[in-house]
């Protein structure tokens, strides 16, 4: 059973937990503290730093990410 990609802020930050995949639309400035157990798929034209948990692979697709949080597992 395929899981639907659960779509974060556009702005802000970020401190809950996706059970599974989570999208950052592009044009987005995000920070990321929480959990993601699955991948993370960062559109074109954002801005995201993740400082909290990404079990998955971030996938970037185009965007300025800064990575100081965990990831992979």
């Amino acid at each position: 059973m395929k899981v639907d990609v659960q779509e974060l802020p556009n702005s802000g930050v970020f401190r809950g937990i996706v059970d599974g995949d989570a999208r950052i639309r592009g044009g987005s400035s995000l920070e990321v503290k929480g959990i993601i157990n699955g991948d993370l798929h960062i559109e074109a034209e954002s801005k995201v730093l993740v400082s909290g948990i990404v079990k998955g692979r971030v996938i970037n697709d185009g965007s300025e990410v800064e990575l100081t949080g965990i990831i992979g597992g």
